[in-house]
């Protein structure tokens, strides 16, 4: 048997480390609604519909917010390991540690004193690792943004320019996972490839057709199949996103500010401070730094530019930044002796993670022994096993069908239920229901003319009791309550007339 080399053995072990790390209790917690529940809801239909092309949140309802790689990543794994919390997280333990081991690619570019020492960065870093640990497009488009940047680097840094055919097709990759946000790594290399001559043809023309194949294809597919879907992809997902409020996410000028100023400032400890102090080592000045610095300056600056500007923001939309900060703080920390005082930092900081997460897989016992004012302010109502076994003591496990009546629907419900979820209200026109992500799936009154309606389930507020029985009576069913979950009351019906 071989022995595994010396300068291999850092890399190793900080690969084991990241994979202990992500893996913990990944499977423990439950689905928390709104974010987990939609992205697992969507997939969970696919396999459903076996419609694996046009995307639906309820069989009435598309849901074309995101384009498809995670959906169909979650799809996947659920399919292959079965329908739990496990299968569901799976694809994002995997894209956070192919970022670490695409870090160990390029850190003999970037930190060739210390290779391995920008994947330990990364490893420990508490927004990546928490990321991991819930179901969004966000680790995956750090994980396919940060494959592009390596095709990049290894075709810039080693001669190899056929790796630009790589990097267009991970950047085509990620444009299915996020869209237009993905290409912000893109802008930065064009930036620094304009200020910085030299290196690979950028565009050759097989690069460009990955690309378009990879990146539109669907994009292709779905527009003609959908009549005004390309309006709302420009409009709503592009226009509202950058230039509007209306997706109120911290639209205030100083909004970036605090969203992103917060995300990094905690997300990046306990490194930054330490590569601030180092920071003369690689020059961060323009005029005196290296190319590898100059190109992770250019690709984290023009994000940083676009996302402060952009009228839409939350902490996660900057992740993918994460892995080229890493790099950078490797970089500037490749000569800086890890003494012991700092190695017991950074394992503090890695127990805080796994604190977290393990706080969150517990939440509902946590709530419990805290003080009711404090325990009561947890959220347990989005945690979609509560609501699941809550059902299941009212005899309802296996609905075919949950309708929350004006009220945000638990999309984590069909993970444990199997059945399919939707919102339904008294009122509304649904000739002007925006062509996805409308605010509702149906009207009450034209659910109840559907089939399969004893095999459903209804949950709502108690105040909207009243006007759902009389509706109800009004259809030919009688309203049986089942009882209550938390302070929502859950009924079925019963036909009364022939």
């Amino acid at each position: 048997m071989t022995a595994t080399p010396l300068h291999h053995r850092p890399a190793l072990l900080v690969f084991l480390l990241a994979a202990v790390l992500v893996f913990a209790f990944q499977g423990t917690r439950s689905l928390w609604d709104p974010d987990e529940g939609r992205f697992t809801n969507v997939a969970l239909t696919m396999l459903d519909s076996g419609d694996f092309i046009s995307l639906y949140r309820h069989p009435e309802t598309f849901h074309f917010t995101k384009p498809p790689v995670t959906y169909w990543a979650i799809a996947a794994s659920v399919a292959a390991f079965g329908w739990n919390e496990w299968a569901a997280r799976l694809p994002n333990a995997l894209a956070f540690l192919a970022v670490v081991a695409l870090l160990l690619r390029m850190g003999r570019h970037f930190a060739p004193h210390r290779p391995w020492l920008p994947a330990l960065v990364y490893a420990t870093l508490p927004v990546p690792l928490l990321a991991a640990h819930v179901v969004t497009t966000d680790t995956l488009l750090a994980a396919t943004t940060t494959l592009a940047f390596a095709c990049y680097a290894i075709a810039r840094f080693e001669s190899r320019p056929a790796f630009v055919l790589g990097m267009w097709a991970a950047f085509g990759l990620a444009f299915m996972t996020k869209g237009p946000p993905a290409l912000l790594g893109l802008a930065g290399i064009l930036l620094f490839h304009r200020l910085q001559p030299g290196g690979p043809r950028l565009f050759p023309p097989l690069g460009l057709l990955l690309f378009a194949v990879v990146g539109f294809t669907w994009y292709g597919i779905v527009v003609q199949r959908h009549e005004g879907l390309l309006g709302y992809f420009l409009g709503y997902e592009v226009v509202a996103r950058i230039a509007t409020a209306t997706h109120d996410r911290h639209p205030e000028w100083w909004g970036g500010l605090y969203v992103y100023g917060l995300t990094l400032g905690l997300g990046l400890l306990p490194w930054w401070p330490w590569a601030l102090a180092s920071a003369r080592r690689i020059g961060l000045r323009w005029r005196d730094a290296e190319a590898p610095t100059r190109l992770l300056l250019c690709w984290i600056g023009v994000a940083l530019v676009v996302f402060m500007l952009a009228k839409s923001r939350l902490p996660l939309y900057v992740l993918p930044l994460f892995a080229p900060l890493a790099l950078l703080m490797g970089r500037a920390l490749q000569d800086m002796p890890i003494r012991k005082a700092r190695t017991a930092i950074i394992a503090a900081i890695a127990a805080f993670v796994i604190g977290i997460k393990v706080l969150a897989s517990y939440k509902q016992e946590v709530a419990e022994a805290l003080p009711p004012r404090i325990g009561d302010k947890l959220a347990l109502h989005k945690d979609g096993r509560i609501w699941a076994e809550g059902l299941a003591r009212l005899g309802v496990a296996r609905p075919t069908e949950v309708c929350f009546v004006e009220d945000a629907a638990r999309y984590s419900l069909h993970l444990y239920t199997g059945a399919a979820i939707q919102r339904v209200v008294f009122d509304g026109d649904p000739a002007s229901r925006p062509l996805s992500d409308s605010y509702f799936d149906d009207l009450l009154v034209d659910d109840l003319k559907e089939s399969g309606v004893e095999q459903r389930v209804y949950v709502m507020r108690p105040w909207a009791e009243a006007r759902f029985t009389a509706v109800a009576d009004a259809g030919g069913w009688r309203a049986v309550q089942l009882g209550t979950i938390r302070d929502r009351v859950v009924y079925r019906l019963e036909r009364t007339t022939p």
